[in-house]
């Protein structure tokens, strides 16, 4: 039995490529959310091909996003209390073959880990491997996919760097790649569209977003340096923080703040843009996919794809994101699609090692 552990969109997006292969071959799998983001995850369910959640572990702060520390001992505390509650009837009906499946580096990746280990069955992580080699870069991400390294019984990674940080470990299995990529192509309809000349910038992680003099910093050169009007994709978690900081440029329609789109339009949208400003892993690795200049704002990356071809890293250096905007037209470099689709090799394992039931 195939249980999918997650509570993000950005896990839901990855995740998906994986679980629709299993339906497409009539192999069940149930879904337990942690609800970290909240009702933005149950909206995306249907745009991504996903059922409704068969469990809810908890759900965010009494229903709303969670907006801080407090919040989120909160949120941990629901799920605590819903595994001390289930604990006993999972264990007596979880099959033996079960295997809970986690992705990436949340919180809620760790909570799944840390259920399949108390719940006395496998775990697979999805992403595994992948290291900034700075525990303080991100925060708290680095740390949670260190634990969840030491949890898992399966690990699924996407690159050969990845594979070589879990040298000696048992159950490594290299994916040639991150399940974004499938994430992408499974909507490779979406056409670039042609015209207005934008850049796209995406800025969530916690680490960016509670440090305000380098938010208003960052803000500053955007509007400063860019050649072309920016649109800034904000959820619940981002609005208020990036909101109060764009301020006159936002005003002046230099930066147009709008709200993040199903993924299909979202990979339009980025298909379609000049340049890219993010400190998401996951753009990272679409954009990789896509060829556009991309600057990935932040102090290490874990990832690779795409660095020192389209792929820039800043270390939170105002002049490298000045210089970037100015001259991003030389990172761009032509769309690659893979030869091999890394959630049709992580299926594939899930099967041989005989947690599908048809």
């Amino acid at each position: 039995m195939i249980v999918f552990i997650y509570g993000t969109t950005a896990e839901a997006i990855k995740l998906a490529p994986v679980a629709r292969r299993l339906k497409q071959r009539g192999i069940p799998f149930e879904q337990w959310l942690t609800m970290q983001h909240t009702d933005a995850l149950l909206e995306i369910l249907p745009q991504l091909g996903l059922p409704a959640p068969d469990r809810l572990i908890a759900n965010g702060h009494k229903g709303q996003p969670l907006r801080g520390s407090r919040d989120v001992l909160g949120w941990l505390l629901q799920a605590s209390r819903w595994l001390r509650g289930n604990r006993a009837e999972l264990r007596r009906t979880l099959p033996a073959n079960t295997v809970i499946v986690v992705h990436g580096d949340t919180i809620t990746s760790v909570i799944g880990a840390y259920f399949a280990k108390r719940l006395k069955v496998a775990c697979a992580h999805i992403e595994a491997g992948l290291r900034s080699g700075n525990w303080r870069h991100p925060f708290p991400e680095e740390i949670d996919r260190r634990l969840v390294g030491r949890l898992a019984t399966v690990h699924y990674t996407p690159s050969e760097e990845a594979t070589e940080n879990l040298a000696g470990k048992d159950n490594v299995v290299f994916t040639h790649g991150n399940t974004i990529v499938d994430a992408v192509l499974d909507h490779d309809e979406t056409e670039k569209a042609e015209g207005e000349k934008y850049g796209v910038v995406l800025l969530h992680r916690y680490e960016f977003i509670s440090n305000q003099p380098l938010v208003d910093e960052t803000i500053g050169t955007l509007n400063s340096s860019s050649p072309y009007p920016l649109k800034m994709l904000v959820d619940a978690y981002n609005s208020h923080t990036l909101g109060e900081a764009t301020g006159e440029a936002e005003s002046a329609g230099r930066i147009v703040i709008e709200s993040k789109r199903p993924h299909d339009e979202f990979i339009t949208l980025l298909k379609s843009a000049e340049f890219i400003v993010t400190d998401s892993g996951g753009v990272q690795a679409e954009a990789a996919l896509l060829g556009v200049p991309t600057l990935v704002h932040r102090m290490a990356t874990e990832q690779q794809e795409g660095v020192g071809e389209n792929i820039l890293l800043s270390k939170w250096n105002q002049k490298v994101l000045s210089d970037f905007l100015t001259s991003h037209a030389d990172y761009r470099v032509v769309s690659r699609k893979p030869h091999t689709s890394p959630s049709d090799i992580i299926v594939d394992d899930l099967i041989a090692r005989g947690y599908a039931t048809s």
